[in-house]
């Protein structure tokens, strides 16, 4: 009799464990992970949402994988787009590069040399919306430059170049720079050494007119001269 009353008394308790188990609650509110959909132990009572964008491996800093999305196609104006950060261009390298720049001169040529932003201010090369060509209407600036730099060879020129707000600042930067490259390309087609000038961006940092309305951006998107003299050497 006693054994009985012991078998019945752990079925008792198996059956109790059994129904316990059973009347748990399903989980709520657990988000599906993309990718798990049909896979066996996943719950979620949210409906189902967009996949994330496939992962680049480290996205703009290398390493591990972020989550960042394949950068989509360069920024222009015309169409709206958002744009990516392009690095500004710091030298062509030897000789005329794909789009025919002609190789910056090695070392710093300040060095030795005082700076003078007046001489040429009246010279100021204006570029079209979006455009890193010298206009037709411009080339008279250059040529009247250059025939000062040929006149006085041991003067040298830094060309710096500027544009509008409108675009990212990396785009902005390439662009600037593209502009002073394709003023000191014009300037030594026109006789002026290679070894004499150089070029700098400033991108939309340092706008002629920080206002914003197509006559201030007509301003901004420019070219700059920096005449660079020799320092007298100190009489002993």
């Amino acid at each position: 009799m006693k054994r009985l009353l012991h078998v019945g008394f752990l079925g008792l308790l198996a059956a109790l464990a059994l129904a316990s188990s059973g009347c748990k609650s399903r989980p709520k509110n657990i988000t599906a992970i993309p990718g798990s959909e049909g896979r066996g132990g996943t719950s979620t009572d949210l409906t189902q949402g967009n996949p994330l964008p496939p992962t680049v491996g480290g996205g703009n800093t290398g390493g591990s994988s972020t989550g960042v999305p394949t950068p989509g196609p360069r920024y222009n104006p015309n169409t709206g787009g958002t744009g990516i950060d392009l690095p500004p261009v710091t030298n062509p390298g030897p000789g005329p590069d794909s789009d025919g720049n002609t190789a910056l001169p090695p070392g710093n040529i300040r060095d030795g040399m005082r700076e003078d932003t007046e001489m040429f201010r009246g010279n100021t090369v204006y570029f079209d919306y979006d455009k890193s060509a010298v206009k037709k209407s411009e080339v008279a600036k250059l040529a009247a430059v250059a025939e000062y730099l040929k006149a006085n060879p041991n003067s040298k020129l830094e060309v710096a170049g500027h544009c509008d707000e409108r675009g990212t600042e990396g785009y902005n930067l390439a662009l600037g720079e593209r502009r002073a490259l394709s003023i000191r390309e014009s300037l030594l087609n026109m006789g002026v050494s290679s070894a004499n000038v150089t070029t700098v961006s400033f991108g939309e940092a340092r706008p002629a007119d920080p206002a914003q309305n197509d006559s201030a951006y007509a301003k901004n998107r420019r070219g700059e001269f920096i005449l660079l003299t020799p320092i007298a050497a100190p009489v002993r």
